[in-house]
């Protein structure tokens, strides 16, 4: 993300939240229509000798991983849980194999969704997502504060908004879907701004709004 922003000519700060830790699960023994992955925090061994006739990753940056294990992936309309439903829905045919690669405690939507479409779905969680041991140095003077999933958004809330980290007292959030936006809206946040998916070109497609809008 922040590589994408510099890119682009956008100040940014990395104050990492969440600290990613691999889980032993064991390598699915079965072959699968499809393997969908959805995260880069996948990319782990085993991954590469999955045996899928097709691979679908939930974004850029995901299949841009995978492929340097040597998977090639293909791409949903839209880069979230919503699109790849969507998007498998209308290219696999109902009663295929599907086998979703995620971290633990993710959301259950497409698994449960496509479920119900009469698809076989098995789950192979590798990973789980805990809070950093480091506490994050904030940039006072950063305008939005861009957070990518539910666990990120709590972690914030607890580490930054209760200890006072940062002086910013009601920062601009930037989340890439409504279901966190109302989340923050809960945790009593107020300034939140919805990007299209969790890309980094929609991300600073919403920043450049911003800053058009002073």
């Amino acid at each position: 993300m922040a590589r994408y922003f510099r890119r682009v000519s956008i100040r940014s700060c990395i104050a990492p939240l969440l600290a990613i830790e691999g889980v032993p699960a064991p390598l699915p023994k079965d072959s699968f229509d499809l393997a969908v992955y959805l995260s880069q925090h996948v990319a782990r061994e085993g991954v590469d000798v999955l045996d899928a006739k097709r691979h679908m990753a939930i974004g850029t940056t995901t299949a841009r991983t995978l492929g340097r294990l040597g998977i090639a992936c293909e791409l949903p309309r839209q880069s979230s849980s919503e699109g790849l439903l969507e998007t498998v829905s209308t290219t696999l045919s109902t009663g295929s194999s599907i086998l979703i690669v995620s971290g633990e405690d993710g959301r259950n939507l497409l698994r449960t969704r496509l479920a119900e479409l009469g698809y076989k779905v098995c789950v192979w969680s590798v990973y789980r997502r805990m809070c950093s041991s480091r506490k994050p140095r904030l940039d006072d003077e950063c305008g939005v504060v861009e957070l990518s999933s539910v666990t990120s958004l709590q972690t914030y809330w607890k580490a930054v908004r209760q200890h006072a980290l940062t002086s910013t007292e009601d920062p601009t959030l930037i989340v890439p879907s409504t279901r966190i936006g109302k989340r923050a809206k809960l945790r009593g946040f107020e300034r939140i701004h919805v990007a299209r998916d969790a890309s980094p070109r929609s991300y600073s497609r919403v920043i450049r709004r911003l800053n058009e809008h002073g």
